[in-house]
């Protein structure tokens, strides 16, 4: 009974320190871990984002429908839009500043640390627009943008003749909730899968921490991880006009921020940060089903600011001179876009994002993200918690800006 009324971010804590305690309790013998504990947690990071795409997609035409017919639609969106486009470019800047100021340690140049398969851009833009709108529902769970462009094609086709249409929309309705529930479900049980989760992310954090060569990039993506969270986004947040103590909200999103920390997989806690932004931040259903979509597609900085740094690392790893002025604007334009296009493919982790940055830049740097291989895992995880963040202030400052949020007070948070 106390554990069902707990809040979720304890629940996750919970989960998360009893893999630890596992992980403390591992004989000699089973420092490298079993084949029992991968697949649990690969089992567990599955159920985690079982009903994400269910959901995500089957609120999307009733909500575009709703708020087609209020003429608000094209308002939220557009704002969306531009909000996320101009923030990439901001978070590009500000990730490739960083690392030309602080310059992590170089990366060892070994030719066996890691082998990436080259990424075609021309392949992953065409899978977009698959040749059958079936297509997009078989290749959801690994490339949403088709299945989502879809569903924001079909609420608007509803919207065109609301009276013929209307006959549909309890249908769709009922589907929405239900995949809804079936996601507060799994949300609920997530502490229990964040205890194989988290102990074999400690099993493969333990390789990479012992990797000096690559402590510089680590601390610094760390450091990068917490000044942002702490301090840079609570700032941010204030000055484009937000109306609640940036704090309070960051406390609403421990339990997402600690599901990212745990796993390093926006798949996996975006399933929970789709609730706590519904339940926890007060943002009205209709505007969510649109919002968070397109700020989980479109609103990834922190794989931005991650991306941008490593290459950064990467670069002088290779060179001794900075990059140019050119380069660095040819940057700005190459790692928000790669981004977006690994953001497409919610499973996509930071090396194919920073993969398809090395190969658009080319100039002998097409393999260069083979060079981080082996810190794949704790780069992804400063990624994905600063990507959660970012995505539930951003929606919450979209939606006030709209007037689609309630206020709530932090005993009422989920």
């Amino acid at each position: 009974m106390l554990f069902a009324t707990m809040k979720l971010w304890l629940k996750y804590a919970l989960g998360i320190i009893t893999g630890a305690i596992l992980y403390i309790a591992l004989p000699p013998s089973m420092i490298h871990g079993t084949p029992a504990i991968s697949f649990l947690a690969e089992i567990s990071l599955n159920i985690g984002g079982y009903a994400l795409i269910l959901t995500l997609a089957a609120g999307i035409p009733i909500s575009v429908f709703r708020l087609s017919e209020s003429h608000r639609f094209s308002k939220i969106l557009s704002s969306g839009l531009i909000f996320f486009a101009v923030s990439l470019i901001v978070a590009a800047g500000l990730g490739l500043a960083a690392a030309l100021i602080f310059k992590p340690a170089p990366l060892p140049l070994i030719s066996d640390s890691g082998v990436m398969q080259p990424l075609s851009p021309l392949d992953l833009i065409r899978s977009t627009f698959p040749s059958s709108i079936f297509s997009s529902f078989s290749g959801a769970a690994t490339w949403f943008l088709p299945l989502a462009l879809f569903m924001l094609a079909f609420g608007l086709a509803l919207s065109y003749d609301p009276v013929m249409s209307r006959p549909l929309l309890p249908a769709l309705d009922v589907i929405s909730r239900a995949a809804y529930l079936i996601n507060s479900f799994i949300s609920e049980i997530l502490g229990i899968l964040l205890i194989p989760i988290s102990l074999y992310l400690m099993l493969e954090l333990r390789d990479a921490g012992m990797l000096s060569e690559y402590r510089g990039i680590l601390v610094y993506s760390a450091g990068l991880t917490i000044v942002l969270i702490l301090v840079v986004f609570p700032v941010i947040y204030r000055i484009l006009g937000g109306k609640s103590n940036p704090y309070v909200l960051l406390y609403s999103m421990t339990g997402p921020i600690l599901a990212a920390a745990a796993s390093g997989s926006i798949f996996f806690s975006s399933g929970t940060a789709l609730r706590h932004v519904s339940e926890s931040l007060g943002i009205k259903r209709d505007t969510n089903a649109v919002v968070f979509p397109l700020a989980l597609l479109g609103g990834r900085i922190g794989s931005v600011c991650i991306v941008a740094s490593s290459f950064i690392a990467m670069f002088l790893s290779y060179s001794r001179n900075i990059p140019g002025a050119g380069q660095i604007l040819l940057l700005l334009i190459i790692v928000p876009f790669s981004v977006l296009v690994g953001a497409a493919g919610i499973r996509s982790d930071i090396l194919v994002m920073l993969s398809l940055t090395c190969t658009l830049f080319g100039q002998g740097f097409q393999n260069g993200a083979s060079l981080l291989v082996p810190v794949a895992l704790p780069l992804s995880i400063c990624a994905v918690m600063l990507d959660g963040a970012w995505m539930m202030y951003s929606t919450a400052l979209i939606a006030e800006r709209h007037g689609e949020r309630t206020i709530k007070k932090a005993r009422n948070f989920i």
